[in-house]
């Protein structure tokens, strides 16, 4: 009966040690978002460490326009940091050098050392910058020309429209 406990002790104890030192050896978890981003947008970073020791941590990439960006802890004693980045405007030889998509890795360490790694991609069609709406949503690289012509569209769709629904309901009549 005694031996039962000494093994179903050590058994535990074993355990107990493994579920520990498999937690000790657990990667951070980085992720990005949006995940998909113009030049001159915005990139959220979160990273989740095994501890939460420092205030901030550092996340770099070829792809921010600053190159480093601060991520600071979200609670007082929490493992998780967050920061925003801006996406450079021209990334490497610009959107035509690269294509229209690219892959921009993100990483950088956690207070224990461990190292990090995420990524984010860019569209080079995406609006640059902010876009204004309120005018039907134009980005800043549409001139006037193409709006008035685009409204002229519209109105001649309507006034046909109306000409033939009235001319309808006069035959039937």
């Amino acid at each position: 009966m005694r031996s039962t406990r000494v093994i179903a002790a050590s058994g535990l104890t074993i355990a107990a040690l493994g579920l520990s030192t498999g937690a000790a050896f657990a990667k951070p978890v980085a992720t990005t978002s949006p995940k998909l981003s113009g030049p001159g947008g915005a990139v959220t970073v979160t990273v989740t460490c095994d501890t939460g020791k420092a205030g901030r941590i550092a996340a770099s990439s070829q792809g921010f326009r600053s190159g480093t960006v601060w991520l600071y802890r979200t609670h007082k004693h929490g493992k998780t940091y967050r920061g925003t980045a801006r996406v450079a405007s021209q990334l490497s030889g610009g959107p035509n050098h690269l294509g229209r998509y690219s892959n921009w890795g993100v990483n950088g360490n956690c207070p224990d050392g461990k190292q990090w790694m995420t990524s984010f991609r860019t569209d080079a069609k995406l609006p640059k910058g902010k876009v204004r709406t309120g005018a039907g949503g134009a980005g800043e690289d549409s001139n006037t020309t193409e709006i008035v012509a685009g409204a002229a569209v519209l109105a001649t769709a309507a006034i046909g429209g109306t000409y033939f629904l009235r001319r309808r309901q006069n035959n039937q009549s």
